[in-house]
């Protein structure tokens, strides 16, 4: 089977999924918590699929360093691989989570859930039971989706099409449509979220790097600020 005849599988399978709007989850596993299945569920729909084209397709360097289909766009944006490190990074995601702490203390004394950027109560954690699944499913959805999204769909589609922009960009657009379970404020956030993950990894030529943040996000949202904000409400509560 030829590279463009693997980009164009793996187009058709990202057309599949948007018109099923949800991934193919097991139907049977040993694990009790629903966060536990959609862990594995996200390695089934995007991890393996995303691994299997790069080592099909013969682009399994492009898990170390930015494919070379993606560097006009990178210099076309002025955002070559190396301008971006884990400082910046650090900074930003240090900042964004002591605001988010902040605002789940705030919340949490008058007795409200965290915020979240659209409708995200279906994977919201609801007991202290949940926290180590949510864990789980944090972690996977910063590994699978950067993996399908951030790297194997936009280059099946650059390999289609010739034009990374559009590659990357629909890429992004496939990102946010497949969180419209969460609303349109979901999706706009989790479209505006992919765009900098996209820009992040064409600055950094690393996809460890968007891999990690997406990852941390997903913690400080669906771990850290429920677990913060549930102690919170108890001691209310038992006041």
């Amino acid at each position: 089977m030829t590279i463009l005849a693997l980009a164009a599988l793996v187009s058709a399978y990202a057309v599949v999924l948007l018109w099923r709007g949800r991934l193919w989850l097991p139907v049977r596993v040993p694990i009790a918590a629903r966060h536990g299945r959609w862990a594995i569920g996200l390695w089934l729909g995007y991890g393996l699929p995303a691994l299997m084209f790069l080592a099909l397709a013969g682009q399994w360097g492009a898990l170390r360093s930015l494919p070379p289909a993606f560097l006009p766009l990178s210099a076309s944006l002025d955002l070559r691989p190396g301008d971006i490190g884990f400082g910046t990074v650090a900074t930003g995601l240090a900042g964004g989570s002591v605001l988010g702490l902040l605002a789940t203390w705030w919340r949490a004394r008058r007795g409200r859930a965290p915020w979240t950027a659209g409708d995200a109560r279906a994977i919201m954690p609801t007991s202290d039971a949940e926290l180590l699944p949510a864990t789980a499913l944090a972690i996977s959805a910063g590994v699978t989706e950067e993996l399908f999204f951030r790297l194997a769909l936009p280059l099946a589609l650059t390999l289609l099409t010739g034009a990374p922009a559009i590659g990357c960009g629909l890429g992004t657009a496939c990102f946010a449509a497949m969180h419209r379970y969460q609303g349109r404020v979901g999706v706009v956030a989790t479209a505006i979220g992919g765009a900098l993950m996209t820009a992040l990894y064409l600055g950094s030529g690393a996809l460890w790097l968007p891999i990690v943040a997406h990852a941390l996000t997903d913690l400080n949202a669906l771990v850290l600020r429920p677990a913060v904000s549930g102690r919170i409400r108890r001691r209310a509560v038992r006041r």
